[in-house]
């Protein structure tokens, strides 16, 4: 498989699987669940948070549909864990009928780097959102719910977009859910591929939590929520979910780091969209 292909990042709750869900239905490119393919330690034998690689192998094996015996094979003919993830991609591309994959793990963005070394041309999406939506809807979650924890993470994920910005498309989660077509033509110009109408709706799909639920025993709140039909609805949850001086505070914070204007450009950039 020659195709370059497709990268999506984005900080937690920022839309990533909600955007790979709609490019997935292009007749081009097959998009699974996340390989977090860049916490893998290969000479260590080591996946995520320190697990045997023998259990990352399987779960990959599980959440692309292919046979365990396949991916121990693959994995012992790789000799780094972006060349595992290729030939776990490539099959699952194969298996679909495409020519080309696409794989969204929020971190991403934290690694153009090492994606542009391991895979040089490909195509990288950064999906951004408010912020203030994004600290409401971790907030829901249970994580990285106080002004200094969102604000280091925050901080890193939109440093590290900031960096990239002249390699990668940036896509707003606003204009995703607004504007999709608009949006997701921008989306497929970007990485080369013919429109097609499909890409721009989405109606639900309960595969994904279906499979994380029964590989890892957690229920997924973000894969939950894509079991569902588009909508714009998360827009403004902050309004209920974050006091006024939480908000100063958090401004404040980031403002510390050297990152208020950005800050500022993208809650003034939600704010746009939503009055269109």
């Amino acid at each position: 498989m020659t195709t370059t292909p497709i990268f999506i990042g984005g900080l937690f709750k920022s839309g990533t699987s909600l955007l790979r869900a709609m490019l997935g239905q292009h007749s081009h490119i097959a998009a699974g669940l996340e390989t977090y393919w860049f916490e893998v330690d290969w000479d260590a034998r080591l996946g995520r948070d320190g697990e045997p690689l023998a259990d990352y192998v399987e779960r990959m094996a599980g959440f692309f549909d292919i046979e365990i015996e396949w991916a121990h094979s693959a994995a012992e003919k790789a000799e780094s864990a972006s060349a595992f993830v290729t030939s776990i991609l490539n099959e699952f591309a194969i298996r679909q009928g495409k020519p080309r994959w696409a794989e969204k793990t929020p971190g991403n963005i934290l690694h153009v780097s090492r994606i542009k070394e391991n895979w040089p041309g490909a195509k990288i999406i950064h999906i951004i959102r408010d912020p203030r939506d994004v600290y409401a809807s971790l907030r829901q979650a249970k994580k990285w719910d106080s002004v200094e924890m969102f604000g280091n993470l925050w901080c890193d994920f939109m440093g590290a977009g900031t960096r990239a910005a002249s390699v990668v498309h940036e896509m707003r989660y606003e204009d995703l859910t607004l504007t999709p077509e608009e949006c997701m033509r921008k989306a497929i110009q970007f990485v080369g591929e013919p429109w097609e109408p499909g890409v721009a709706e989405f109606s639900g799909r309960s595969e994904d939590y279906d499979k994380v639920m029964t590989l890892s025993g957690h229920a997924s709140s973000t894969l939950d929520r894509l079991r569902h039909p588009l909508t714009n609805n998360r827009i403004g949850i902050w309004r209920d979910l974050i006091a006024a001086d939480e908000l100063k505070s958090l401004r404040d914070f980031v403002a510390d780091c050297g990152l208020g204007d950005a800050y500022d450009h993208i809650t003034e950039a939600a704010v746009t969209s939503t009055s269109r």
